[in-house]
């Protein structure tokens, strides 16, 4: 999904994948913000169907998870992903970030009750 805010800005959403220490993974959806010549290259990748393996660059848009505003405007690597099987395109993911914390984030394993808290569907209800 991309957005563009006319005077404002190229938007584009991705996945933030965040590593539980039990194996899971946790996706949070994220808007990332894209000069245009990156957009217009993703738009034309995407309708060439070259946009897989393909890396671009940008700064996440929201405040994600417990982190919050800390990783706000954080530079962020992304990489184009393949197809789903359908045909639909997968939405880009956050791949790496030169943001000291965000690259703790995208690189370390995090408790699940820190990152879920009480919305973890692993814990008893009561």
């Amino acid at each position: 999904m991309i957005m563009i805010a006319e005077g404002i800005g190229n938007f584009l959403k991705v996945r933030l994948p965040v590593r539980l220490q039990d194996g899971r993974t946790v996706v949070y959806l994220a808007w990332v913000y894209l000069q245009a010549e990156v957009i217009d290259e993703f738009t034309d990748r995407v309708g060439k169907g070259t946009l897989a393996g393909h890396r671009f660059e940008g700064l996440l848009c929201n405040a994600v998870g417990p982190w919050g505003e800390e990783i706000l405007r954080a530079p962020v690597v992304l990489g184009g992903q393949q197809a789903n099987e359908d045909g639909s395109i997968r939405l880009p993911e956050v791949l790496a970030s030169s943001h000291p914390l965000l690259g703790k984030v995208l690189g370390e394993r995090w408790p699940a009750e820190f990152v879920l808290g009480h919305r973890d569907p692993h814990l008893p209800t009561g």
